[in-house]
């Protein structure tokens, strides 16, 4: 069986948007639960460290639990700086994204409302698009109009 990479992040952009999600929280007055309903066990991972996770597979565009799984493993070190916890394990993992009604291919509505759409754009897309040359997004859009209407009169 062929042993999949790792999602590949900007460590820095991990960081950024870590530091970014705690901050969101915290002026957000965000309640942190500490166990599993009114009587449930407590929660070895935090509720934030499981959200920012599922902002993390939205940002790698993971498609599976397991990829989400080694995407946190590859960056534990920075996910999870300051906390003395070891990686999560993936069920564990997976029955706390469930619950906050986090799937690959549909992300929980709250990653959108805290992030917007452009600063979860895949990388390498937003690297192509600058290597381009076109300039603005209107110039992009303009050059692409320009092209259409070539093919269409080439059509005629």
């Amino acid at each position: 069986m062929p042993k999949h990479p790792a999602p590949k992040l900007n460590p820095e952009w991990v960081r950024e948007a870590r530091d970014y999600f705690k901050q969101f929280l915290k002026v957000t007055k965000f309640p942190h639960p500490v166990r599993n309903g009114a009587r449930g066990s407590e929660f070895d991972y935090p509720e934030w460290l499981v959200m920012f996770i599922a902002v993390l597979s939205v940002k790698a565009k993971v498609k599976t639990y397991l990829g989400i799984h080694r995407l946190v493993k590859e960056h534990w070190d920075i996910i999870a700086e300051g906390l003395d916890l070891k990686p999560i394990p993936e069920s564990t993992l997976r029955t706390r994204l469930k619950k906050i009604c986090h799937s690959p291919g549909k992300p929980a509505v709250f990653i959108f409302q805290v992030f917007p759409r452009e600063s979860l754009a895949h990388e390498s897309k937003r690297r192509q698009d600058d290597d381009k040359g076109k300039g603005s997004r209107v110039a992009q859009k303009a050059e692409g109009s320009r092209h259409r209407s070539k093919r269409i009169a080439r059509s005629r």
